[in-house]
């Protein structure tokens, strides 16, 4: 398969934006899980906030949130939940902001988005630039080790998308082995505690 840029694959969620957010509104199992190890009052980034399900949990919950997306039509949709003021639009390779900001991220389900290893590496470098000392991440990926994945081979995937109109999509997806996303994390982060969330893998780190 050709994998597609960055540039690529933030159109295809802007072309399905309004369905893909309307079938995900109650907040990863992990982001209710992550959210009882903040201090009250956190200042959160939430990088690929998506429709924003996640980031209005975490405002719920008394939380300071930014959220940040590639694609403006999400970024629409999440401002409908906490609004405008708490989103930017932004790449999760490039983050627009100072170093040492925030207390927390939350990088949920978006890793696995990027099509290169250099570029997922910079995520997770970008990451822990903008965590305070101390500072928490949450990261997930979905497992290459899925029920559904094992008639096939190799870890970079386009998974289709079908709207309502009768039209798919592709997706891309790079599928993460066991072990694989602590890899990833390390040197940047200390990994706190690392698990399998239903098809995700899912990992706890800390600012060094």
């Amino acid at each position: 398969m050709t994998v597609p840029t960055r540039r690529e694959i933030a159109a295809t969620f802007d072309e399905i934006a309004d369905e893909f957010d309307a079938s995900r509104q109650a907040p990863w199992p992990e982001t209710v899980s992550f959210e009882r190890e903040l201090a009250p009052n956190s200042l959160v980034l939430d990088v690929g906030c998506g429709g924003g399900r996640n980031l209005a949990f975490l405002k719920g919950r008394g939380h300071r949130v930014v959220g940040l997306d590639v694609s403006p039509r999400l970024l629409k949709n999440s401002a409908a939940k906490v609004g405008r003021t708490s989103l930017v639009h932004g790449d999760a390779v490039a983050l627009p902001f100072s170093p040492a900001k925030f207390g927390a991220v939350h990088s949920v389900a978006v890793v696995h988005h990027l099509p290169s290893e250099e570029e997922r590496r910079e995520s997770v470098r970008e990451i822990a630039r903008v965590l305070r000392p101390r500072g928490t991440a949450l990261l997930s990926a979905w497992a290459l080790e899925q029920d559904r994945f094992q008639s096939q081979s190799g870890a970079d995937r386009l998974v289709p998308w079908r709207q309502s109109d009768g039209r798919t999509v592709e997706r891309f997806y790079h599928l993460f082995r066991a072990a694989e996303l602590e890899a990833l994390a390390t040197p940047e982060l200390a990994v706190v505690r690392a698990w399998r969330e239903g098809d995700n893998h899912v990992l706890l780190a800390a600012k060094r």
